[in-house]
């Protein structure tokens, strides 16, 4: 017996030992990663692969320009594992608390300034000098994918053609603050819109945000960007891949046509 089936059989015992008292919420964990030698334990998550109850556990996602994230239906749930996980996660996070403090800092600079009757003038620059970093940060990496998981329905059975037909993915982002996650929802299925964005050459690369697909939902017209490492998730992580490609008109071999 391998390991993914030993502790598919755990979580599965656990599932029965509290089957009678469990109510449908999320069990917020710290994300790990599949790299053991680097620790993510400062970031905090609601995708918890390890939860004992995650064939229970809701799924929250924020659509594009909200804050607030919404739940799926019940009948939805998160893969038992990633089948994509960044290789910076820790240092996105690491990079945006530190230049966080910095913009704390010169708030803080900006206060002392103001008690010693300084100009306005200064402690503008006060505090756009130190908040800068921050805001570059951020906007280079607010489409960022940490995690990608694959969303199944429990009340399907998980046949090939089901998966096919209604494929969606779980797009895991870090929130602005680099300590938590919250999640996008991303339609696979029939959805041509989704494309490779064009690499920005010259100083328009280094002005640009990191984001290589985008996506437009049909009925609202809103878009959603993600920035995703390539050659990283083996062959699943190939497939999506191929499937954006031919939406894009490239062909680089990855596509694989599905037999309905």
């Amino acid at each position: 017996m391998n390991s993914h089936s030993i502790r598919r059989l755990g979580i599965l015992s656990a599932r029965n030992l509290h089957c009678g008292s469990i109510l449908k919420k999320s069990h917020k964990g710290t994300f790990k990663s599949g790299d053991t030698k680097i620790d993510t334990d400062e970031i905090t998550t609601e995708n918890n692969p390890w939860s004992p109850t995650i064939l229970d556990d809701i799924v929250k996602v924020r659509k594009p320009r909200s804050l607030v994230s919404e739940k799926l239906p019940s009948n939805y749930r998160l893969a038992y594992q990633p089948m994509y996980e960044a290789p910076s996660t820790k240092y996105v996070s690491l990079l945006k608390r530190i230049t966080m403090g910095f913009s704390v800092l010169g708030i803080y600079g900006a206060k002392l300034l103001h008690d010693s009757n300084v100009e306005d003038i200064y402690l503008l620059t006060t505090i756009l000098t130190f908040s800068l970093p921050y805001l570059g940060v951020h906007y280079k990496t607010k489409d960022y994918i940490t995690r990608i998981f694959r969303l199944y329905d429990k009340t399907k059975p998980q046949t090939l053609e089901n998966l096919v037909n209604d494929e969606n993915l779980i797009m895991e982002k870090l929130s602005f603050t680099g300590t938590k996650t919250y999640n996008n929802l991303l339609k696979i299925s029939d959805n041509e819109s989704l494309t490779i964005i064009p690499e920005s050459k010259g100083l328009m690369n280094l002005l640009s945000p990191y984001e290589n697909w985008i996506s437009t939902d049909k009925e609202t017209g809103e878009k959603q960007k993600f920035y995703v490492v390539d050659d990283i998730g083996g062959m699943k992580m190939d497939r999506i891949w191929g499937i954006i490609e031919k939406n894009s008109n490239i062909d680089n071999g990855r596509y694989i046509e599905s037999k309905q």
